[in-house]
């Protein structure tokens, strides 16, 4: 199989974390693979070239003009690829365009946002060949938008962070210790980049909220991430009194570390299709509270390695990081429950092999012509 993997820009997300692993899965599988960017730049810029990923870009030198494709057309021509996978939201605009101006190849669009889609990325998914979505949730929505299911597979996120036990062990120890987190503080961790959508400014409302209806009790908020909301948040936690709680760590190519050594992962997003961060905490054996939205309810074992709440319970949300705090045993079983949870549902191999089959039966359907007219669904935002 000829693959062309269309990302926007390789930053920090798990789009672009996804894209290199399946990149790299498919090349050591045979297949002949080339990534193409459409903007430089970016905290996973370099990894191409460390991983030996074909990889070209667009945009000769960043001008932040996320939405332009200078010669997008002229490059998938000269890929010679028989199908094209569009991953993130920029890319998946210019699929039906892809897919119109090559017919005879199989374009495949993906649904992996939590965010409403632009107009043209919706209209895409009703021109191309084939949809991937990361969660069922989407795959519902879709259906409710009148594509017909059988446009729509479903495959999950891989995790692709790996657990050792005595490495976590060792960096639990010395990560709290610097830090200074009590041996008995309950600490709770947020891996996400700090925009609006991700809700900080919730979170730590409700660990506010914690902290006067238990002021004893001792626990810690890490934040690991950057981004434009990071400094509102700072600022809003030393008004509030949580200077002494809560630490902003900023952005870390290793999350290892922030995983050991933390007892529960907290999210209060609500823009994530299937949140990375909740699968990762899993696989590190951190049980996980997280608001009801979108796919987030598939990143867990409701009620054994997950506690869901519905989007603005804030009081039950606190009420379960207060459990949880004062109650070490329940973070363990649950944390026990959460690793052969997330190994078994989001194991790496079998879900890139879904995606290959997938992606294999498109091409071979494009070999035998071009696809139907256009199969445009109602122009409703989702």
């Amino acid at each position: 199989m000829n693959l062309l993997i269309l990302q926007d820009q390789l930053r920090v997300g798990g789009t672009e974390r996804q894209s290199l692993f399946l990149a790299r899965f498919f090349l050591d599988r045979g297949h002949t693979v080339r990534l193409l960017v459409f903007s430089p730049g970016g905290e996973l810029a370099d990894e191409p070239a460390r991983l030996g990923i074909p990889f070209d870009c667009l945009q000769r030198r960043a001008r932040g003009l996320p939405l332009w494709a200078p010669g997008l057309m002229r490059a998938v021509a000269e890929s010679g690829a028989a199908v094209v996978l569009c991953m993130g939201r920029t890319a998946n605009c210019y699929a039906g365009f892809v897919q119109r101006r090559f017919p005879d190849k199989a374009v495949i669009g993906t649904l992996r946002t939590g965010k409403v889609l632009f107009p043209l990325h919706h209209w895409s998914m009703g021109i191309v060949r084939g949809v991937l979505a990361n969660s069922n949730w989407w795959a519902r929505r879709m259906s409710d938008r009148g594509v017909p299911p059988d446009r729509v597979h479903v495959v999950h996120n891989s995790v692709l962070l790996q657990r050792d036990e005595a490495e976590a062990a060792a960096a639990r120890a010395e990560a709290r210790a610097e830090h200074g987190v009590p041996a008995d503080a309950c600490l709770f961790l947020n891996v996400a980049t700090f925009r609006r959508g991700k809700r900080h400014m919730d979170l730590l409302r409700i660990m506010r909220d914690a902290r006067v209806v238990h002021p004893a009790l001792p626990w810690r908020l890490w934040l690991v991430g950057d981004g434009p909301e990071r400094r509102r948040c700072q600022r809003w936690a030393a008004e509030n009194g949580l200077g002494t709680r809560v630490r902003f760590f900023g952005f870390s190519s290793d999350p290892l570390p922030f995983y050991s050594a933390a007892d529960v992962a907290v999210s209060t997003s609500l823009e994530d299709s299937l949140p990375n961060f909740l699968i990762e905490a899993q696989t590190m054996g951190l049980p996980v509270v997280a608001f009801d939205c979108r796919g987030a309810v598939e990143c867990c074992d409701p009620g054994a390695s997950g506690f869901i709440h519905p989007p603005g319970d804030f009081t039950g949300f606190r009420d379960e990081c207060l459990r949880l705090a004062r109650d070490p045993a329940a973070r363990r079983r649950a944390g026990e429950a959460a690793v052969p949870f997330a190994r078994r549902r989001f194991a790496p191999a079998p879900q890139a092999e879904a995606i290959e089959a997938f992606l294999q039966g498109h091409a071979e359907s494009a070999a035998g012509g071009p696809a139907d007219g256009p199969r445009n669904f109602p122009s409703k935002r989702s």
